[in-house]
């Protein structure tokens, strides 16, 4: 019964409409259904209590009335169906008013009927668009003045059923017809607000797990909470740049599919790693991936972490080759400095790092050696203690001359950092 229920309140929602337009096609679904239920119900019980209910009006006229208003009622739904929802709200309002301005003078004022006078004017403001004002106003002045009409009238109940028992039968049941009714449009309100509620907080978590994927958790703290613009001069971090050799004719094997697939998985598990040793992953740039360490005041280890993916990294491209998976060497390179750090962009915000640590750590992974792990004096010099590294060599890097760099080779022995869990 339910899901029949949904079907119908659910004719002439479609996914290209707004969460808005949505709402108001569900909502006057609902006002024709409750409207031809409590037309339905409220016909069948006069009909049982015979022709006295209605005093001088012939049943006839009384039960014919009703069908052609519960048809006008059944055609909203159709037409809303059709996706002719101004025009649904049109007749559903007319057909409303014109129902129980004439229920009201058959049956007589006084036994409630006339209640249902409030629902054209509270209707009309849950079915049409903010900028429909004049329809808005067009029926809730109507609906106040049929009710003042029929109260100045004074149109009573038929003399033989006032005071008995069927007079108070007729005023539950009306009454009854008007709660239910209400929360039906209440409840179909409640609904759609719940939905809309856990779409936004879905649609929240989505944002702010893509927020947190381009931008450190920090940052984006910092930018929710409107610092614009976002820069820091931060005095010690550490920078891996790693790069895969050869990439291009690699490339040019492979089809588009499986080399984007490879590239992949590949720095899916590369995130996972970073994520693990509490490092930050700046981008990737083409086939290269950049991760820093040290941004957050709370890092100490940097160095180490860093020093750790690394050689992590080069672990997961020896562990691939071993399940027959593609064969990939990578270049890596280390540097530790200070560096500017920033958010840049509006559309596509991007966070970034400025300055010579930056460009050196590019430098050591591009004059590097494939399956190797160059790293600057100062990276050396915070690490020795802790890791083994091979004899000091003369790099010649552009625009610094000859530059005395170490390849990483591992911890020593107790010395490793394991990633978090």
């Amino acid at each position: 019964m339910v899901r029949i229920l949904d079907v119908v309140i659910g004719r002439g929602v479609t996914d290209a409409q707004s969460h808005a337009e949505q709402r108001r096609v569900r909502t006057i679904n609902v006002v024709a259904f409750g409207a031809f239920s409590c037309t339905s119900l409220l016909t069948v019980v006069f009909a049982l209590l015979g022709a006295r209910v209605l005093g001088e009006t012939p049943f006839w006229l009384f039960l014919s009335s009703s069908l052609i208003f519960m048809c006008g009622y059944a055609a909203v739904l159709v037409i809303n169906g059709l996706g002719r929802h101004d025009g649904a709200v049109v007749l559903a309002l007319t057909t409303g008013l014109a129902n129980l301005v004439l229920a009201s003078a058959f049956v007589g004022f006084g036994v409630g009927t006339s209640v249902f006078l409030a629902v054209p004017a509270i209707a009309v403001l849950l079915i049409t668009r903010a900028e429909d004002s004049t329809v808005r106003w067009a029926f809730v002045i109507a609906s106040v003045a049929a009710f003042a009409l029929l109260a100045a009238v004074d149109t009573q109940v038929a003399d033989a059923i006032a005071g008995t028992w069927v007079e108070v039968l007729l005023v539950v049941a009306n009454f009854a017809a008007m709660v239910g009714f209400a929360v039906a449009v209440v409840w179909n309100q409640r609904l759609l607000a719940d939905r809309t509620e856990q779409a936004l907080e879905t649609a929240n978590e989505l944002s702010e797990r893509l927020l947190l994927n381009i931008l450190p958790k920090h940052i984006a703290d910092r930018l929710r909470a409107g610092e614009s613009p976002i820069a820091d001069r931060i005095d010690h971090v550490t920078v891996l740049f790693a790069d895969i050799v050869d990439s291009t004719p690699l490339s040019e094997r492979l089809s588009a599919r499986d080399w984007v697939a490879l590239l992949d998985s590949l720095f899916t598990r590369f995130d996972e790693l970073a994520e693990g040793f509490g490092l930050e992953k700046i981008k990737t740039i083409g086939d290269g991936y950049m991760v820093v360490g040290g941004l957050d005041a709370e890092s100490q280890q940097h160095e180490a972490a860093i020093a750790e993916m690394a050689l992590a990294m080069r672990s997961e491209l020896e562990d691939r080759q071993a399940q027959g998976l593609e064969r990939l060497r990578m270049r890596f390179g280390i540097a530790s400095g200070p560096v500017v750090a920033g958010v840049i962009g509006s559309r596509k915000l991007s966070y970034d790092l400025w300055g010579d640590t930056v460009n050196t750590a590019s430098r050591m992974e591009s004059h590097g050696q494939p399956d190797q792990i160059q790293v600057t004096q100062t990276t050396y010099r915070n690490l020795r203690n802790s890791y083994m590294f091979s004899d000091p060599r003369e790099v010649q890097i552009k625009g610094k001359g000859l530059v005395t760099t170490y390849f990483l080779i591992g911890p020593k022995p107790s010395e490793s950092v394991t990633p978090s869990k």
